[in-house]
């Protein structure tokens, strides 16, 4: 075996290198292509607040057709932005974003919201996550 391989000339070497490398290139670039169908949709949120007991929903769903937040479905942009208002009740309110993507891959965003009375602060708890952000507005 070591004889043969030994035998071989720099051309064949080349074409196999040269193979290799396209083979390898082809592979890589299919899977970049296609690595939606693996992951689904992207799904990046962020809650801010506005005024009063008001609140902007905002994010990305990349690659998804559908989206709902607490069960109605909301508008999203060619590139899979969205943003929309909601009112916050005193205390805890749910937030419950749902996608889907033409290919039936789900998934979930769910935030807990702990608002005072005066309106002026309040906590976000990322239940997928389990990330806690406290914010203040003066």
């Amino acid at each position: 075996m070591t004889n043969i391989l030994k035998n071989r000339s720099v051309k064949w070497w080349a074409g196999c290198i040269s193979c290799t490398a396209l083979f390898l290139s082809i592979v890589g670039f299919a899977y970049m292509k296609m690595s939606f169908l693996i992951t689904g949709v992207d799904l990046k949120v962020n809650i801010n607040k506005s005024e009063g007991s008001i609140a902007q929903v905002k994010g990305n769903a990349y690659g998804a057709t559908y989206l709902t937040l607490n069960g109605r479905e909301i508008n999203i942009d060619k590139d899979g932005s969205f943003n929309e208002s909601l009112v916050l009740l005193p205390g805890l309110s749910v937030v419950k974003l749902d996608t889907e993507d033409q290919f039936g891959n789900t998934s979930e965003k769910k935030f807990e919201i702990v608002s005072k009375d005066s309106g002026n602060s309040f906590a976000i708890n990322d239940v997928s996550n389990k990330a806690i952000n406290i914010i203040n507005k003066n």
